[in-house]
């Protein structure tokens, strides 16, 4: 198998929500295949995520890749929405 490694590297500012989408995203993370890895981690006010994937030679992976890293930021799209609902409410 092809031992080619890709890596995309998400970093959010999030002001104090960095630990609440966090929490938010990390159910969307889990399981992934064996080749493909997801890690996010809340770093003061930054969310950063790295996504790697195993074999990106073929192509396949590579679209893999991109679209697990558009899944993701639609999730902090999402969290990111509903904590700012919660926090001022609009009504």
């Amino acid at each position: 198998m092809d031992k080619a490694v890709c890596v995309a590297r998400l970093r959010i500012e999030a002001g104090g929500m960095a630990r609440a989408l966090l929490d938010s995203i990390e159910p969307d993370n889990r399981p992934t295949p064996g080749w493909l890895r997801v890690e996010c981690t809340a770093n003061g006010n930054v969310l950063e995520c790295i996504v790697e994937v195993e074999g990106c030679g073929d192509p396949r992976r590579v679209l893999s890749l991109r679209n697990t890293v558009d899944d993701l930021m639609q999730s902090v799209k999402a969290a990111l929405s509903a904590l700012d609902n919660t926090v001022s409410p609009q009504g």
